[in-house]
């Protein structure tokens, strides 16, 4: 990735599912030349992993969360059909996620909302439209910690997927 730089061919470098051990080794790493602008992570209010998102701030790295609704086809589990859901703010499921997403930006992240159908993609930006225009908006103490009482250190993305494939991939190199 650091030929990429040098060759300018990408601005930067960026990590995905590093967890502090392996963000301790990377910057350790005799001879690095760029450190990773980015972490990508599964964040979700199931998972919020807060002292991972606080120890890469820490370290100057950004990051964006993926999966951040809590949301998966094929799971069984998702934050809608949750317990404490409807318990959470007496408002439409609209509003619901639309909180959601905006948790992970006000803990200073870069959100990916998955979008499959066109008036997902349209309320998305209407949803960023709106927030960018309320600079003063925030979500109250008690929302933020509410949500972050779901944790319940679910993983929606499995990383056996993933381990799978990294395992195929060292076979080439």
């Amino acid at each position: 990735m650091e030929d990429l730089v040098d060759a300018e061919l990408v601005k930067d470098t960026a990590i995905s599912n590093f967890n502090h051990t392996h963000i301790g080794w990377l910057l350790s790493k005799p001879g690095l030349k760029y450190k990773p602008a980015n972490n990508q992570i599964e964040s979700h209010p199931f998972l919020p992993q807060e002292e991972l998102i606080s120890f890469c701030h820490s370290k100057g790295i950004s990051v964006t969360a993926y999966c951040l609704l809590g949301l998966a086809s094929g799971h069984g589990k998702n934050i809608l059909l949750s317990e404490k859901r409807q318990n959470f703010l007496a408002v439409n499921a609209h509003l619901f996620l639309q909180v959601l997403i905006w948790f992970q930006i006000q803990r200073n992240m870069c959100v990916i909302p998955k979008s499959i159908t066109p008036h997902h993609i349209e309320e998305n930006f209407q949803l960023f439209g709106i927030f960018i225009h309320v600079f003063d908006f925030e979500l109250i103490k008690e929302v933020m910690e509410t949500i972050l009482s779901f944790k319940k250190r679910y993983r929606i993305c499995t990383l056996s997927e993933y381990l799978i494939l990294l395992l195929d991939l060292a076979e080439y190199t």
